[in-house]
């Protein structure tokens, strides 16, 4: 039996769309030896369809809101105490990226495939030996993963973007969708990130092949092609945090995105004017906005736009507050 490339997809627009199109253009010149499945939560045009073996389209994309099931991006400024913030974005989509995860692994395990290779839907394929490299590690080993740590300023992670797995060899909980299972395990971890959670199920529970994430591109793949901010005019990292050493609120800017530069300006109390350097592409600067007791009001401005605001006049907006965006007390290790 072939091995299976389960494709997950999110494609509301025609941006999106067409990046799905053109990868399963790339895939389909490997349907002699690959099948091809896509579940997504957006409906599949048909010419699309008709380049794949199975398409599922799951109608159920819940949008996570709760405090405690927010991601929580970090960010290690100079390799020291890690910044943990949910203030990226006020919404979680994982639990909807897990849904179609595990329904295309218990779909492609009801229909008798051993080995399925899960990629997501912004990459283009131009050659198929990673796929073929990892089904035969799939012989000795229960997944292949592939781990991205290019940044010294962020931890290595499992890169979401491609794993390969024994499907019969995968934990029940990648199999059998249960979301409350999923919420409960989103809640207690420390990280709320998808990619270091799946890699603790995997790690776990089987004999997991680590490879470097640079060897995907090497052959003229390309992966995560689509950013995960598209639809934000904002950059993802511009956040006030709680630091639990100094009991202070800081503030950090992390430019990934913007070539022109960004500027914040913070105003303080309705009265105190923070203006932040700009910080240009692939530079990261800090600053120190005062003792948290002292501050009840945060308004947050990038490049002359209101990006965000924040309320601390309440005990509970407090506590809030510091769960939701904070500075480790002491360096942070996976």
């Amino acid at each position: 039996m072939k091995d299976l490339i389960l494709v997950t997809a999110y494609c509301p627009d025609e941006v999106r769309e067409n990046t799905l199109r053109n990868c399963i253009n790339s895939l389909f010149k490997f349907s002699h030896k690959y099948d091809i499945m896509i579940v997504s939560h957006t409906v599949i045009p048909t010419d699309i369809q008709k380049k794949v073996n199975y398409c599922f389209y799951d109608s159920k994309n819940e949008i996570l809101t709760d405090w405690d099931l927010l991601n929580q991006p970090w960010f290690n400024p100079n390799n020291d105490r890690r910044i943990q913030s949910s203030f990226l974005s006020k919404k979680n989509t994982h639990l909807a990226i897990w849904r179609m995860m595990i329904l295309g692994f218990s779909l492609s395990k009801n229909m008798g495939y051993n080995k399925v290779h899960h990629i997501e839907y912004d990459c283009k394929i131009t050659n198929s030996i990673e796929f073929d490299e990892n089904s035969i590690l799939l012989d000795n080993y229960d997944s292949v993963i592939y781990i991205d740590n290019n940044d010294e300023n962020v931890d290595e992670i499992l890169l979401g973007s491609f794993q390969s797995y024994f499907i019969s060899r995968l934990s029940k909980f990648l199999i059998n969708l249960d979301e409350e299972k999923i919420k409960k395990m989103i809640r207690v971890s420390s990280s709320k990130s998808p990619e270091l959670m799946l890699q603790n199920i995997l790690e776990e529970g089987g004999k997991v092949f680590r490879k470097n994430r640079n060897v995907l591109e090497k052959n003229g793949n390309y992966f995560g092609i689509i950013d995960g901010q598209v639809s934000s005019k904002f950059i993802p990292w511009a956040v006030p945090f709680y630091d639990r050493l100094e009991d202070t609120i800081g503030f950090v800017v992390w430019n990934t995105k913007n070539e022109n530069g960004v500027r914040h300006t913070i105003i303080i109390n309705n009265e105190k004017v923070v203006q932040i350097q700009e910080t240009l592409l692939e530079h990261w600067r800090m600053v120190n906005l005062g003792k948290f007791n002292d501050i009840t009001h945060i308004l947050v401005i990038e490049n002359d736009e209101i990006r965000d605001k924040f309320l601390l006049t309440t005990e509970e907006e407090k506590e809030l507050f510091k769960l939701s965006s904070f500075r480790h007390k002491e360096p942070f290790n996976i």
